[in-house]
């Protein structure tokens, strides 16, 4: 049996690993693209950067 290796997103605030981003969108049951406004919304003052892993 092959694995695959999966890709995701990761958010980083400050420079500093917080959430995997599309584990986090499927627990809430939002698309990805609206978690990202979200947390960009939420930390005000923060530099919140995603990368692809």
């Amino acid at each position: 049996m092959r694995r695959i290796k999966r890709k995701t997103i990761w958010a980083y605030l400050d420079g500093e690993k917080l959430v995997d981003v599309v584990q986090a969108a499927l627990d809430n049951n939002m698309m990805v693209d609206d978690l990202k406004e979200a947390l960009i919304k939420e930390n005000p003052g923060h530099e919140v950067t995603f990368k692809r892993q």
